[in-house]
């Protein structure tokens, strides 16, 4: 993937924890992300707002928040009147490598499953495999 097609990957970032998102920010950064592609939300509400507003090229969200969870917003996601927005990829992104959670995931058909803490590299991968491309 070119610089410049780098540069035009949008990304949310859904997680109740602003030090996370703060983390993850860093992180899509690094790999090459302009800071100005990277959007946030706290909460599944927002996070749906935000997906509308934004069409991010790629979600990563927690699964455990206040209110609703991930599978929740990821469920909302994929029963969307709008095709572009149903067929978003979503990475989840959490502490939770509990076999339901995973399962769940699964059914939900998340394009990825990362388990914190996560590496430079694991991020990385896990767009690449939801975009189906290699970052430089």
């Amino acid at each position: 993937m070119s610089e410049s097609e780098l540069r035009r990957i949008k990304v949310l970032l859904v997680d109740d924890e602003p030090f996370i998102r703060l983390t993850i920010r860093q992180i899509l950064i690094q790999i090459g992300i302009p800071p100005s592609n990277v959007y946030e939300a706290e909460n599944v509400k927002a996070a749906v707002g935000e997906t509308l507003r934004v069409r991010p090229s790629v979600v990563l969200c927690d699964i455990h928040m206040p209110g609703d969870d991930g599978f929740a917003y990821v469920a909302t996601l994929r029963t969307a009147p709008l095709p572009d927005v149903a067929a978003i990829p979503v990475v989840m992104l959490t502490s939770d490598s509990g076999e339901e959670a995973v399962m769940t995931a699964k059914g939900h058909k998340v394009a990825g499953y990362l388990v914190k803490p996560v590496s430079i590299g694991a991020v990385k991968k896990a767009i690449e495999r939801a975009l189906k491309v290699i970052l430089p």
